[in-house]
């Protein structure tokens, strides 16, 4: 059983990890909401409880901002990428999650 306080719904987005001991993991999101996100990573697997910092890299849009990063630690994973729950989500990111993610 899943414990979400928030609903994910489907959004492909680029992001980059960045994780200590593998540098940086390319990957491309699934599915997002405030409170986290799975993101594809391939055949690259990261270890359960591993902080790391999540930059999403949104399209171009009109001269907007266009990188938003933020820490989150991984909560579960599988073989073609991993789910990731959110720490400490700043008032700039949410605010861009629920323009991407309208009620």
């Amino acid at each position: 059983m899943e414990h979400r306080y928030a609903e994910r719904r489907s959004l492909a987005l680029d992001v980059v990890l960045s994780y200590r001991a593998l540098g940086f993991v390319q990957g491309r999101t699934r599915d997002v909401s405030s409170g986290g996100m799975f993101v594809e990573t391939g055949c690259i697997q990261l270890p359960v409880n591993a902080v790391v910092q999540a930059s999403l890299v949104l399209p171009p849009n009109n001269g907007a901002k266009s990188n938003y990063s933020t820490e989150a630690m991984v909560v579960h994973s599988k073989t073609d990428g991993s789910g990731l729950m959110f720490n400490d989500l700043d008032q700039e990111f949410y605010g861009m999650l629920k323009q991407l993610m309208p009620d």
